[in-house]
């Protein structure tokens, strides 16, 4: 009796192992959001289209079509074009990020992150967002672009049958909104700095044209075009401000050019609102390009740091 049983545990142990040598396990189903990434990422020649609605495939695409003469095959193209290109593009089938991309040797990050994957009824709706950073640091955008990719199982087969594009700008978040007051601090900055260099060049150009004038003592003499003076020629001043002494958040003035002919000048520009955090810029007849972080204008004169040189710890004013 005992060999009987241990022949019939033999033959039941070795059935076991044959058929699970020989059984090919079932895949688990394919989700939406790794149709998603099949669709963008997938090194099939059909990976992207097969998840189109069939109405979408007809109309869209004909035989013969690729992707140098198909928008929509072009665009199934991106992900890979990206991969080839160089770029470190890693995907996520779960968790908070759907595709994380470095470029510049690590200093830059895109993060497409996912902001919900909902079923609602026979759709799944996946929305994603889009995330920069530099140097580690995440950058603020002026807006937050999102794409909202809505999915329908066909035949086992999820299909995209919609993809809606919105911009996301959250006013009530106090971080958002800093990071956006920043951004455009920064650009008034730079706007006013390469005025303040198209007034310094125009003062010289103007002294030049004038010896018994001199450097000119308002800023509408200074921009007004010379008679019949063409653009690119010295009598014609290109002015971003248009004349105006207020524009793009600074108060622009030319001071200090007394005399006939006057052969000194000033140009200053000021921050309209003292506590934006903006830098005052100022330049005179020397070709010395200044700017303070604090203090009054009067200081950018004598205790001014160059312009494109590197910064040095601001100072209060005494």
């Amino acid at each position: 009796m005992r060999l009987i049983r241990l022949v019939s545990f033999f033959v039941a142990v070795t059935g076991t192992l044959l058929l699970a040598q020989t059984s090919t396990p079932t895949p688990p189903p394919q989700s939406a959001r790794q149709a998603l990434l099949e669709m963008f990422l997938g090194k099939g020649e059909n990976d992207f289209t097969k998840h189109l609605p069939e109405t979408a495939h007809q109309a869209l695409i004909h035989k013969g079509d690729s992707p140098e003469t198909n928008v929509i095959l072009k665009i199934s193209t991106i992900g890979r074009q990206m991969v080839a290109g160089g770029e470190r593009l890693e995907s996520f089938e779960t968790g908070p990020n759907l595709l994380v991309s470095e470029q510049n040797n690590g200093h830059e990050k895109y993060e497409i992150a996912v902001e919900h994957d909902t079923l609602l009824g026979e759709d799944d709706e996946i929305e994603l967002s889009v995330h920069y950073y530099k140097d580690g640091q995440l950058q603020s955008l002026p807006v937050v672009p999102r794409l909202i990719f809505t999915l329908r199982q066909e035949k086992e087969i999820w299909r995209l049958t919609e993809v809606t594009a919105a911009v996301h700008a959250p006013l009530t978040d106090p971080d958002y909104l800093k990071g956006l007051r920043k951004d455009q601090n920064e650009s008034n900055e730079t706007a006013a700095q390469n005025r303040v260099t198209v007034m310094g060049m125009a003062e010289g150009n103007y002294a030049n044209r004038h010896p018994d004038r001199g450097y000119a003592c308002a800023l509408a003499t200074l921009v007004a075009a010379e008679p019949g003076a063409m653009p690119g020629e010295s009598g014609f001043v290109y002015d971003p401000g248009q004349g105006n002494e207020e524009w793009s958040g600074y108060r622009f003035a030319l001071t200090g050019c007394e005399g006939t002919p006057a052969a000194k000048y000033r140009i200053t520009a000021v921050p309209l609102e003292s506590d934006a955090g903006m830098k005052t810029f100022c330049a005179d007849e020397s070709g010395a390009f200044k700017f303070v972080t604090t203090g009054k204008s009067s200081s950018c004169f004598t205790r001014g740091q160059p312009v494109n040189a590197p910064q040095a710890p601001a100072s209060s004013e005494d």
